[in-house]
């Protein structure tokens, strides 16, 4: 399956976005464009791989299907230019989503994956020198198993006292991360009126599930943020889970987007009776599945507050990224995902 265009946003930002910040010193510069593996569609057919009820008689990670993904970056140069480095995304195991292989190929450069957090990752390329006509470049082609997503996830699972959180496991999920504001009076004020009497931490996310659902209208766009999601009662899928996320935070029920091509949704994290911490789905827009995931998508990212070496401040979502000294080079980043026959 051919992956789509850039997001009409992404391709009108490819030239916005380019314009040039300062690094470390005068002579290095970058920029970073919307990824082409957000574009990848990965959900097969006209729908019949799509869950409209979850199974009766089966729970776990279920229905795996083989993809071959295609992602890479190409360099020309269009003058002299040296310290190039370039990064990309690239997905990473996870339980629903298993890496069988994966290789990279590369045209005069070093390329490697670089994992940045157990849920989040990428393909990096790095060249000391690139000269007016030569063209370098790193594609990695990466054979995964995808899977739907059912654990028979009900109330009755999960204590209402939950546990004390770890304090790093608080500081990534439960405070504020870039875009999603949890201390600001209309997010502080909207939790204690939708959830502020409901006693089990499942009823509560399930209570902001649902009025993200109900309140917030679709509109595609670029992301604004929680704040205006909640002022203005619109926004695209990125909106609608980032609300769902700040509320379960604001609530003490951890909580993270996650990253699909194309696509956002949340997860909030309870503790069931046997200390056992569970990643529930909860998705605010497009599929009305709460507590397990009913298609075969391939996860980017999970987490929204991402730490890059090469940027002073975390980041929500990764996005694509060239750093160079001299001319800037001619980027290129393309995925391809493509479903496999069974084995």
């Amino acid at each position: 399956m051919k992956r789509r265009q850039f997001l009409s946003a992404g391709a009108a930002a490819t030239a916005a976005a380019c314009l040039p910040s300062r690094l470390f010193a005068n002579s290095i510069e970058e920029y970073t464009n919307v990824a082409p593996t957000r574009s990848v569609v990965p959900v097969v057919g006209d729908g019949k791989w799509v869950w409209k009820d979850p199974p009766k008689d089966q729970t776990g990670y279920l229905e795996p299907r083989p993809y071959e993904l295609k992602v890479g970056i190409e360099l020309q140069g269009r003058g002299n230019a040296t310290a190039i480095k370039a990064t990309t995304p690239a997905p990473v195991q996870l339980p629903e989503q298993e890496i069988v292989r994966a290789t990279i190929d590369k045209v005069g450069c070093l390329a490697d994956f670089r994992r940045l957090t157990p849920e989040a990752g990428q393909l990096m390329l790095a060249a000391p020198a690139l000269g007016k006509g030569q063209t370098i470049g790193a594609v990695a082609t990466i054979r995964m198993t995808l899977h739907k997503e059912y654990h028979a996830h009900e109330k009755d699972k999960f204590p209402q006292a939950q546990p004390r959180i770890p304090k790093d496991f608080a500081k990534a999920y439960l405070y504020d991360s870039p875009g999603i504001q949890t201390r600001a009076d209309a997010v502080q004020d909207l939790a204690k009126k939708v959830g502020g009497q409901i006693d089990h931490p499942w009823d509560k996310a399930k209570a902001y599930y649902e009025w993200v659902w109900e309140n917030i209208r679709k509109r595609e766009g670029p992301y604004t943020s929680v704040i205006a999601a909640i002022r203005d009662r619109i926004g695209d899928c990125e909106e609608h889970a980032a609300v769902f996320t700040a509320l379960c935070r604001v609530s003490g029920i951890p909580a993270r987007l996650v990253w699909v091509p194309n696509h956002n949704w949340a997860e909030f994290a309870l503790v069931d009776e046997s200390g056992k911490r569970h990643w529930i789905p909860a998705h605010t827009s497009c599929y009305s599945w709460f507590g397990w995931t009913g298609a075969h998508e391939m996860v980017l990212q999970k987490g929204d507050s991402i730490e890059l070496p090469e940027k002073r401040k975390p980041q929500r979502l990764m996005e694509d990224w060239m750093q160079w000294s001299g001319t800037r080079p001619e980027a290129k980043w393309f995925a391809e995902l493509r479903p496999l026959p069974p084995e």
